[in-house]
Order: C-alpha cells, then structure tokens, then sequence
C-alpha cells in the first residue's frame, strides 16, 4: 500500500479533510491518500499520474516500506513473548498447587460424576501434597499476586512517560524471574512467606500492561492498532495455554518445585531479545528503515511528547474512561474466576488427574488466543470499510460480554457430561476475548498521549477481581467442593458479564478527548477515521 500524505499549508481545517481510494491500471495496490480544498481534483490527477508513472509525487509521498521484516514487527514479537511471561508467571501456582497441597476429596461430586461410592476417590485420585493448606488458605495464596499487581498499574503508566517502555518493562520482567526463582523456599517457609515472593511477583508485571499501551501509542499506524495491539495481547492467552501443561507435566514427572524454577528462567532469557532489539519509539530506534519510520510517524495521531503533563482532574471526570474501568473490571471477573480457580474445578468436580488437568486447563484460553487475535484483524476490517470505529468496538463489545455469560451459567447444568462442561468454559473464556479489541484498546483513542496512564486506571480496578474471585469461590467451596457451589460461582459471573456490558456499550465512545488533544499542534483524524467517527456514517469520507 501507498500512502499520500498533502501537505500544503493552503488546506482547509482537519475536519474537512477527505479520503480518496485510487486503483492502479495494475490493479494489485489500492492507493491511499488525503486532500481538500478547492484544488482536489487537479491535486488528485497528479497523484493518479505519479502513481502511474512510478514518479515523485510534488505533493510528498510517505510508502509503507515492502521489507520482509518491519521494526515494529519486532516489537510485536517482543511484546507478544512479554505477555506471555506476565501470564506464565500468573498462572504457574493455579496448577502447581494442586501437586502442592493435600487433596479435599468431595465424595459427593465424585460419586455423582465418576460412579464413586461409599465416600472412595475414583480412581487416579491422589491426596499426595506436601502441605495441609484448606480452600481459604489456598485463595489467599492465589491472591497474592493481584494483591502485588494492582499497585503498580498507574505507576507504570507514569514511569513509561519518564523513562521509556524499554527499561520499565524489560527490568520488571527481570525482576519477576528472579522473584518466581524463589518461590519454592518460601513455599516451604509457611504460607505467608510464598504469599510475599507472589505478591512481588505480581508488583512488578502490574507495570507490563500500562506500558504496553504507552508503547503502542507512538508505534501503532491507525489502521494496523486492532491487529497490531490484539497479536500482541494474545501472548498472555499463549502464554497461559504453554504453563498450564507445562506445569502438570513438570509437576508430575519433576515436582512441584520445578515448576517454578523453569518458569522463572523464561523471562530472564527474554530480557536479553528485549535489550538488544525493542526501542521507546520509531524516532529513537537506530536501525529502522527511514521509509517505515515516517509512514508511522504520520500515521499516529500525536506528536512524540517526551513528560506530557496528565490532566488528571479531566482524566477523573472523562465518563467514556469510567465505562471502560466497569467494562474491564467486569469482563475479568469471568476470566480470572476460569484462570485460577479452573485446575481445582477440573479436579475436584469433574475428577481429572494432574496430568490431563493441565492440558484441559489451557483449552479455554488456547480459544481465546484465537479469538482475540481473529477479532482484533476482523475489527480493522470492517472499521476500515464497513462502519465506524464506535461501531466496531460496540459489535466486539457484545460479543465479548453477553456469549460468555451465557456459556458460563450452561457449564454448570451439563451434569456430568466432562466433554460438553470443558466446551461450555471453553467458549466462554473464547468470546470474552473479543473485549479486547471491543473495548480494551480504546485507551489510547481516547488519550494518545496517556494511554498506558489511562489503561493503568483501568486496569487497576479491572484486576481487583484477581484477588477477589479466589476468596469468593474459596469462601462458596470451603468443604463444599460441589456442582451446586460452582453453579453459583458460575451464576454470579454471569451476572457481573452482562452488567459491564451494558454500561460499555451506552457510554463507549473512540473519539480523541478535548483534554487529551496536544494543544503545540494535534494531528488531525487519520484517513478514513475521521472526528465525526462516534456517528455510524461517515459523511466527510468519500469512496471512489
């Protein structure tokens, strides 16, 4: 694709700005670029015969570059494998625990759905632990972590505008190797021991995702952002779906212990990629080509602000961000509940062993991987050539909340069908994926400029979940390892799923706040995208 960029200073304001697609006679590029005014058409002529022609366009022409691998390809790649290890070191303890603590046998699930009686586990049951932690314990534990993360969302989002994605992500990562590397001594140190070194743990991810979005605001073209944002996100579903049989099988062959210590290596490997190849922005990278540098830059929709100072009572009063703080906090209830509570239903429930534990575990979110990533390019689609960005993020946004709470309340009445109860969570924890490119992008819509700050607000409310749903299905199971316990674990979901919803879908809007705009200069609305984008037509864009 080729882009045409006008610039003479004769053009009319942003907002009258047009979009104009072009064929060349050699029908395999479609041509993109912008002009206004009263010289349009002459202007659009010239472009048609440079393009032809292979020529200079006078007007200034900005391609996007035809190598094989483009810069922010890598950075894809990085923050993909980042994501992965937020997610590995999560959810390694979610399947380990279940080798590390003694078995709860529930005699009155088992002999419903594996012909037990006479109170005998069925068979491959083993109460083998090391240690006699009960539910409550155990949900402080899986606690731990959220307790940690949540601390450090708007800090992350802080820290990146003063010292750049490049050192805050890559020391956290570091730092979160290191700590999980110790897990296996406080473990054996008591209870609250290993629930300090998790909550270090998650301290120190909690600046990933703000940094994450501070990143993408000044490497993401407009019409490459779903796709782009929504790969990368994806690496924390690969990551859960490569830990959560990693870990059975480590558990089971190795010991529990080894989980932590080959988990822990991971990241640490990693940093070395990140330090040699991933860069704070396009401007400050020293081996990008100059060509893919500049169809970026001019294809962002803010300048590069070094310390942009944060608006913060306005950020306070935006309702589109609180919409998005009920939509997220809602959307991870569901997802949270499935990722550290799952290897104990599949267990206790439905009686599966370590082993095959751990494979089912990962079904769901191997799912959700797919449907992220597949959401995330079909939303730039039709955003693209269907229907306005609003329009898109709401399409996504319904099918992110409402399937989801209605697979979660059907995998509690598939009686003691395993095959159908493991699809129903599956699908699930699938379509709530498709939040992600409905409504946990909009950050940097809203805000360009503070986008890793905006998504660190949400992101603090929407993992308070994490330490909240252990102890809530802690405190519903607590020597009551029932389907009747997990039916309401799975109706309250349910409930939380449509609520958020709903809000996000009323109060969602893509637009760039006033508060938000860079008053030394504010780009415009990119091709196609325009200002009038919260409206489901576009009245100022023509198609040729």
């Amino acid at each position: 694709m080729v882009v045409l960029r006008l610039t003479q200073q004769t053009f009319k304001p942003v907002n009258d700005y047009h979009r104009l697609n072009l064929m060349p006679k050699s029908g395999k590029e479609v041509v993109h670029f912008v002009t206004t005014g009263p010289q349009e058409n002459r202007h659009r002529k010239d472009c048609e015969s440079c393009i032809q022609t292979g020529k200079s366009c006078k007007m200034g022409c900005i391609k996007q570059t035809q190598g094989c691998v483009h810069a922010r390809h890598i950075l894809v790649v990085a923050w993909f494998w980042a994501f992965a290890n937020v997610y590995i070191l999560r959810t390694n303890l979610s399947v380990a625990i279940v080798s590390m603590v003694k078995s709860n046998f529930s005699a009155s699930a088992a002999s419903e759905c594996n012909g037990a009686q006479n109170n005998t586990p069925p068979v491959g049951w083993s109460e083998d632990g090391e240690f006699d932690w009960d539910e409550w314990a155990q949900g402080q534990v899986l606690s731990g972590y959220f307790y940690g993360y949540v601390c450090t969302q708007i800090f992350g989002g802080w820290l990146e505008t003063r010292l750049g994605g490049k050192i805050v992500c890559g020391t956290s990562q570091l730092l979160g190797g290191l700590f999980t590397l110790l897990t296996p001594v406080a473990a054996r140190g008591g209870v609250y021991a290993l629930l300090a070194v998790r909550i270090l743990v998650g301290f120190v991810a909690g600046i990933t995702y703000p940094t994450h979005h501070g990143m993408w605001g000044k490497w993401a073209p407009i019409y490459e952002r779903s796709r782009l944002m929504s790969i990368t996100m994806a690496g924390a579903n690969f990551g859960t779906v490569i830990v959560l049989p990693l870990s059975g099988y480590l558990a089971d062959t190795y010991g529990w212990d080894s989980v932590f210590y080959v988990t822990g290596c991971i990241p640490i490997l990693w940093f070395v990629f990140w330090v040699i190849f991933v860069y704070d922005s396009p401007s400050s990278h020293p081996r990008i080509d100059p060509e893919e540098a500049k169809y970026i830059e001019s294809h962002i929709e803010t300048r590069e602000v070094k310390s942009p100072p944060v608006p913060w009572l306005k950020v306070a009063r935006c309702v589109p961000l609180w919409a998005i703080v009920i939509g997220h906090t809602c959307s991870n209830w569901g997802f949270y509940t499935m990722l550290t509570n799952l290897p104990t239903y599949l267990k206790q429930i439905l009686g599966f062993d370590i082993k095959a534990n751990g494979f089912l575990s990962a079904l769901p979110h191997l799912a959700l991987m797919l449907f992220v990533m597949t959401g995330g390019f079909v939303t730039d689609y039709i955003r693209k050539h269907w229907v306005s960005t609003l329009t898109a993020r709401r399409i996504m946004t319904f099918l992110g909340q409402i399937p989801p709470a209605i697979f979660f309340v059907l995998a509690g009445y598939v009686g003691c069908d395993r095959a159908a109860g493991v699809a129903m969570l599956a699908l699930s924890v699938a379509f709530g994926g498709l939040a992600v490119p409905g409504f946990k992008l909009s950050h940097v819509e809203l805000a360009p400029r503070f986008g890793g700050i905006l998504y660190g607000i949400t992101n603090t409310f929407g993992n308070i979940p994490g330490f909240v749903t252990p102890l809530v299905v802690g405190a519903l199971t607590n020597n009551n390892q029932t389907r009747e316990a997990w039916q309401t674990v799975f109706w309250i979901g349910a409930g939380i799923y449509v609520f958020g919803g709903l809000v996000v879908l009323v109060f969602l809007r893509t637009d760039v706040q006033e508060w938000a705009k860079d008053p030394e200069g504010e780009k415009g609305p990119e091709p196609g995208d325009l200002a009038s984008d919260n409206t489901s037509t576009r009245s100022s864009t023509t198609r040729l």
